[in-house]
């Protein structure tokens, strides 16, 4: 199999051999099932039986308080995340550690947050399916997670939706220059193995296709998409995933060991 050099944020620069020209998220759909790459799409389409996750592919909840996550009929499809109505309860959800830097992956998000006051959320790709929140501190960043590589927002510090990731020589802190609205989506996207890295040990953080900017991970480590929502307040909040999907090749690029 040829090298695949690096995972642009336009999935038909990455897979020339997908031979369409089209949106990533088209891209990413269009290579489900391609045994070279392994990729998962979930638009949270139709109703799933049983409770969930225990009938899905996604890791238990996590969170403080009384969570409530799951698959909402919708128009188009979504996963939300409640928190309870206690200051400071909490809501996450994980999926499984099916990626790494040294690989490479993709990962796109389409989610909102119904009240960003008060509020804390995360979204991204992390090491661990069951922290209750990667990011302890964003000014400066500090974690949960060991390696992580996503976007926070909390209103204990500011307004900002900011990159962050950790696990490397150099952890990403990143203002976004895209300013989030309540109860409107976003697409946040995380690219690893950019054209000038060759250890798959960088990320790369985008809103609404505008780069916030790039720090080191640790490449070897696997990787879940993760989605939380926490409340600083005596009241709700829920975090929306219209959908998610996150993609790289089945074997590392660059001379990096599988």
């Amino acid at each position: 199999m040829p090298a695949i050099d690096y995972l642009p944020r336009r999935l038909y620069n990455a897979f020339s051999r997908g031979g369409f020209l089209s949106e990533p998220v088209k891209g990413l759909i269009a290579l489900q099932g391609n045994p070279e790459y392994v990729s998962y799409w979930d638009d949270f389409l139709g109703t799933r039986g049983g409770t969930w996750p225990a009938s899905t592919p996604y890791a238990a909840t996590v969170g403080t308080g009384t969570e409530v996550i799951g698959i909402t009929q919708a128009v188009g499809g979504t996963m939300t995340l409640t928190t309870g109505a206690n200051a400071s309860d909490s809501a996450g959800q994980g999926f499984g550690l099916n990626w790494s830097g040294d690989r490479g992956f993709y990962f796109i998000a389409r989610c909102k947050l119904d009240t960003l006051a008060t509020s804390k959320f995360e979204v991204g790709m992390t090491d661990a399916v069951g922290d209750d929140g990667a990011v302890t501190t964003k000014a400066t960043p500090a974690f949960t997670a060991t390696d992580c590589a996503l976007f926070v927002r909390d209103t204990t510090e500011d307004t900002t939706i900011t990159f962050v990731s950790n696990g490397g020589t150099t952890d990403a802190d990143a203002d976004s220059a895209v300013a989030v609205v309540a109860d409107t989506y976003f697409v946040v996207e995380v690219v690893c193995k950019g054209p000038t890295d060759t250890t798959g040990d960088n990320a790369a953080g985008f809103v609404n296709g505008v780069r916030a900017g790039s720090g080191n991970i640790n490449g070897a480590s696997p990787l879940t998409p993760w989605f939380y929502a926490l409340t600083r307040t005596t009241a709700t909040r829920t975090f929306t995933v219209d959908y998610w999907g996150c993609i790289g090749p089945r074997v590392a690029q660059w001379g990096v060991a599988s």
